[in-house]
């Protein structure tokens, strides 16, 4: 089965010091060395919430304001474009692991990595994500370094083609949102002057933001604010609360948001993109930085994904630039948009008469997680995969289609799996699931009455979760 992407589904970065020991996290948010008070180059208070302690700031004297320059962070548009439905970005696991490729000349390499590992600490303290250390770039989800112009040798490590672009003079840094190759890189501009801890810190937990998935914010009191405001890298409440929009908190109390529900009919998708002010090469709509830091497409191909369809058409309408065939039906999106198809949702060319199909169905994937579908008269199915998506219960929905030979083609709207099978006499034969991190395996299911257990496989059904990460191997997302 290929992989599918979805283009309703809605990052973490991570960084280690080559030949250093690794830094440990610590569950409550932190990381060991981790002091959360900047002003004393290092500490030693364990019991500090990095996330919340009122300590002097990196770069700045106790008691006095910091300078801020004003100047843009990096290149992602201030606002993304009005109307972007191809947004929310996220990693499916909570452990995930970091590695300092490069450093600056302008600051020990030892006071750099804490600051690394603090920035890292201030998402970690109000969402369930852990950062480690890992021992090599290619152990690492994550990769943070230094470079000028191109920095062609911050993708060459990772075997990723530099762009033709060098940094601007002007800018702080770039970072990737987690859609493409470079998800997890944080490139930071060594022409800067990172002398000033201020600068550099804060930089850091703002780049690092936009590898979780967060754009900017319009809160100049924000460390997501798009220029630098003189924030010292403490999170602002609206920080906070888009963060955890994706990751929900540590503490539980705010569960992270599920993507929405694709609509019954794409006839809702405009065949045009609207245009933009800023540099957009290929004329597709969309600007070349969010293309190339954001949804991670071509900025110099008006259609990465070669179905017949703008980028921006697609991505605006709710579509996956990046795949043809957004709802891994088997029918390209330009096919079924410009036909009777649905390119938002599974369906087939022809229903035909499913009455012998219809009916609830149970089961489970070989994660051993339990499946719930329904099969309704017209063909349509409805369900939920039981997960546990960073610590929190999820009953993840499925939505799909039957016909009448059997085919069954069931997929996530969020976190994409995608489930394809054949209905023979009430069960499921020849179930095969792939997710978009690559993740393969098989299920299977049974006509059942409704309740939580169904016979199938010759056995009960009981209802059992399994973690979202099981299905995210090592520097996957979403």
């Amino acid at each position: 089965m290929q992989r599918r992407l979805h283009g309703w589904e809605l990052l973490a970065f991570m960084v280690l010091l080559a030949g250093t020991a690794p830094v440990g996290c610590v569950p409550g948010g932190g990381l060991v060395g981790d002091t959360g008070d900047f002003g004393d180059d290092g500490g030693d208070d364990p019991g500090t919430d990095p996330g919340t302690d009122p300590g002097t700031d990196p770069g700045t004297d106790a008691g006095s304001e910091p300078e801020p320059t004003m100047t843009a962070r990096d290149p992602i548009p201030a606002q993304l474009p009005t109307g972007l439905r191809n947004q929310g970005p996220r990693w499916q696991r909570t452990d995930l692991t970091y590695f300092v490729q490069s450093f600056t000349t302008k600051l020990s390499q030892e006071r750099q990595t804490q600051l690394i590992t603090d920035a890292f600490a201030r998402w970690s303290a109000v969402t369930p994500l852990n950062f480690t250390a890992a021992a090599s770039q290619d152990q690492a989800d994550f990769v943070v370094g230094f470079g000028t112009e191109r920095h062609c040798e911050l993708y060459e490590v990772r075997n990723r083609t530099c762009p033709a672009e060098p940094f601007e003079p002007t800018t702080l840094a770039h970072a990737y949102f987690p859609n493409d190759e470079n998800s997890g890189q944080c490139h930071m501009n060594d022409a800067v002057d990172y002398s000033n801890e201020r600068l550099l810190f804060s930089t850091l937990v703002h780049e690092i933001g936009h590898n979780l998935g967060l754009e900017h914010l319009p809160e100049m009191t924000a460390v997501m604010f798009a220029d630098d405001a003189g924030q010292t890298g403490d999170l602002a409440q609206p920080d906070i609360d888009a963060v955890q929009r994706l990751y929900g908190s540590r503490d539980g109390s705010v569960r992270p948001q599920s993507a929405e529900t694709p609509p019954d009919s794409d006839a809702s998708v405009a065949r045009t993109a609207p245009a933009t002010t800023l540099p957009d090469a290929d004329g597709d709509g969309l600007d070349d930085a969010t293309e190339r830091f954001v949804l991670g497409t071509n900025p110099d191909d008006d259609d990465s994904d070669d179905d017949g369809l703008g980028d921006g058409i697609e991505a605006f309408g709710g579509l996956d630039p990046e795949d043809a065939d957004s709802d891994g039906d088997g029918v390209s999106d330009g096919v079924e948009l410009d036909g009777d198809g649905n390119a938002l949702r599974p369906d087939f060319a022809s229903t035909g008469d499913v009455a012998l199909l219809v009916g609830d169905y149970a089961g489970q994937d070989s994660f051993g997680a339990t499946l719930l579908f329904t099969v309704a008269g017209d063909g349509g199915v409805s369900g939920t995969i039981a997960l546990t998506v960073f610590g929190f219960e999820e009953d993840l929905e499925l939505i799909g289609a039957v016909n009448s030979d059997g085919a069954v083609e069931i997929i996530s709207s969020d976190y994409f799996f995608e489930l394809q099978g054949t209905i023979v006499a009430g069960a499921v034969e020849d179930g095969e699931f792939v997710t978009e991190t690559e993740e393969a395996g098989t299920w299977t299911a049974a006509l059942t009455d409704g309740s939580s257990e169904a016979k199938a496989s010759g056995g009960a059904v009981p209802l059992h979760r399994v973690d979202l990460g099981a299905y995210a191997p090592r520097r996957s997302h979403r």
